[in-house]
């Protein structure tokens, strides 16, 4: 949180505001909001009256990106993918390919760049391998998603009820995964001891056992419930004008109800 608090400060010096001591101090006074629908969090006793769950942040993409669509050839799909940050880890995109050698599916991966063209010709098995893929798409064509657990690839799954493989790295991931084993929305192959077997097992564990598919359409109705990126600016626009945590009595009981959803 060091890095975090220094550039704010920087900032808040900019524009002769007080400076920070704490980076905890940072949290809004007027909201504090979440863009994880409240069904997909622990259960919170004493969430503060200013939070709110809004759910995923997303709007659909302007950009086109191009995908081979003619090489998917009907067979239940995996999206792989270890977002951008993380993906320089060839050894781990080379065990998902080889995790699902031998079943009766069809990976696609999206690499992110981070891999050379000799690496990508090594990848075990016979995977669709694309530098970058429109993921929305693919996720909605998909029977699971395998993904270091990066929140924004995990909400994209469940908003279309896709069922994960989670391989937490860094970061937010480890909580992310844990949330995922909680609402038992997919399995979680921690990536020390990561291993092929492992992985298999876990892939074929949500493939084939219905309660997996069944929380991730559960957690699919609640994010559509939970109003997304309009919900979270109709939060920011009242908190704004009234310069006051107590929000509308509309805004303070939609809150309630997205919280009750846990």
């Amino acid at each position: 949180s060091k890095p975090i608090q220094k550039a704010l400060n920087e900032y808040r010096a900019a524009w002769k505001l007080p400076l920070k001591q704490g980076f905890s101090l940072s949290c809004s006074r007027l909201a504090q909001i979440s863009q994880q629908p409240a069904a997909f969090d622990f259960p919170c006793a004493n969430l503060p009256e200013n939070f709110y769950y809004t759910g995923p942040f997303r709007n659909a993409s302007p950009r086109t990106i191009p995908f081979p669509h003619e090489r998917l050839t009907g067979q239940p799909l995996i999206y792989a993918s270890l977002g951008t940050v993380q993906s320089t880890k060839q050894e781990i995109f080379s065990c998902i390919a080889e995790a699902c050698v031998g079943l009766d599916v069809q990976l696609v991966l999206s690499y992110g760049g981070g891999m050379n063209v000799e690496a990508v010709e090594r990848m075990p098995g016979s995977p669709l391998v694309v530098e970058y893929a429109p993921q929305m798409e693919l996720i909605s064509k998909a029977r699971l998603t395998i993904t270091h657990g990066g929140l924004n690839t995990v909400l994209d799954s469940l908003s279309h009820g896709v069922p994960l493989v989670a391989i937490p790295i860094t970061y937010e991931q480890p909580g992310t995964g844990a949330r995922i084993q909680w609402t038992g929305t997919g399995e979680v192959v921690p990536s020390d001891g990561l291993s092929i077997s492992k992985l298999r097992g876990a892939i074929q564990r949500v493939l084939t056992e219905d309660s997996y598919s069944n929380n991730a359409f559960r957690l699919q109705q609640a994010i559509r419930q939970s109003g997304g990126v309009k919900r979270a600016a109709d939060v920011v626009e009242q908190a704004v004008g009234f310069k006051h945590p107590a929000l509308s009595k509309l805004t303070s009981n939609v809150s309630s109800v997205s919280r009750s959803v846990a």
